[in-house]
């Protein structure tokens, strides 16, 4: 198989730093007003913001550079590369009040260096009452939020070699909002990630979401959440990840995910795990910034469950089954064949 020879890890890592400043590049001030508190309140579909999975729940929303599931789709597409042959995740989180959401994702690997995937998210916010102008009921109505995501992720074998991996990977995203009528949108997402095995292994993840046209109910169109995450992760210890985020959402101030776990494996097939997670958004609008949460890896089953305080608005509770076939080694685990040096075997064998 002929293929470009992969550039050294020095310029890996300079390509990489080069799409974090272009991403990161000063923008014009009244743009720049966009992602400030004065534009709080003009973007719509806020739904999109919503975690899924609970083990990134609990972990803060720190989980762009170690999205490595089916969930990827969500958090950075780029991470869908590193499934192993095929990956399902389902979750449901009870929300304040009554609200509730649920979210379904699966992913399959189509070659050694490509994945495809795709994800159906839907809330569940009631009945609400309808009244006149004089508060007399006069029925009722039940908003729904609907969102259905294709993705597509590749290992960039140019750019990788022993030492590191590169991925990609992109999104496309139909969304369909209803109150009293009914809003519908297409939007893109778009990552990168590198996995560096080095004595101390780390990732670095970027991921641009939401790039899309806003949302219409009536006359008046309201712009989804456009967000920009730069993630990084650190394996310091063989049982011990963490990992954090900086966020720059359209609507709101830049903010902060830290995340952290540790994990013990009885056996080679079972891993305990405990998290922790702080989101210096939730800090910022008077809500508790902490969250909790544990998992259980049993073969290729993972159960996990977060904990979230939300002040006085309550707690909420997400709970995620993932099923990922064959049975993948623990996420950071040093491995003695990258993708660059599967592709080294299927060329000598050529």
């Amino acid at each position: 198989m002929n293929r470009p020879a992969p550039i050294s890890l020095k310029a890996s890592s300079a390509l990489l730093a080069a799409a974090l400043l272009i991403c990161a590049a000063p923008i014009p001030a009244p743009a720049a007003d966009y992602f400030t508190s004065k534009a709080a309140g003009m973007t719509s579909a806020d739904f999109l913001n919503l975690p899924v999975g609970a083990r990134a729940a609990a972990m803060g929303g720190a989980y762009s550079a170690i999205s490595e599931e089916a969930s990827a789709i969500y958090w950075n597409p780029a991470g869908l590369v590193q499934i192993p042959k095929l990956s399902a995740v389902f979750m449901r989180s009870q929300y304040v009040a009554d609200t509730s959401y649920q979210y379904a994702a699966y992913a399959h690997r189509l070659g050694f260096d490509s994945v495809v995937g795709g994800s159906v998210f839907m809330t569940d916010i009631g009945a609400i009452d309808q009244t006149d102008i004089s508060g007399t009921r006069i029925g009722s109505f039940t908003p729904r939020d609907q969102v259905y995501t294709l993705s597509y992720s590749k290992a960039v074998l140019e750019f990788s070699d022993k030492d590191m991996d590169v991925s990609i990977g992109v999104s496309g995203r139909y969304i369909s909002s209803r109150i009293l009528n009914t809003a519908k949108s297409y939007s893109a997402d778009i990552g990168v990630m590198t996995y560096n095995f080095t004595a101390i292994p780390y990732r670095l993840g970027v991921a641009l979401t939401n790039l899309g046209n806003g949302l219409k109910y009536d006359t008046e169109s309201s712009p989804i959440p456009l967000t920009l995450r730069l993630g990084g992760a650190v394996n310091p210890f063989r049982n011990m990840l963490v990992s954090a985020d900086a966020v720059f959402p359209k609507g709101n101030e830049p903010y902060l995910c830290f995340g952290g776990e540790l994990s013990t494996e009885p056996n080679e097939l079972t891993r305990l795990s405990l998290r922790a997670g702080l989101n210096t958004a939730r800090l910022r609008d008077d809500l508790s910034g902490f969250s909790l949460g544990a998992g259980a890896t049993l073969h290729f089953f993972s159960l996990d469950y977060a904990f979230i305080p939300l002040g006085e608005l309550g707690t909420t509770h997400n709970l995620s089954l993932t099923f990922d076939f064959p049975f993948r080694s623990p996420i950071f685990q040093r491995r003695d064949r990258s993708i660059f040096t599967r592709v080294q075997d299927i060329s000598i064998k050529q």
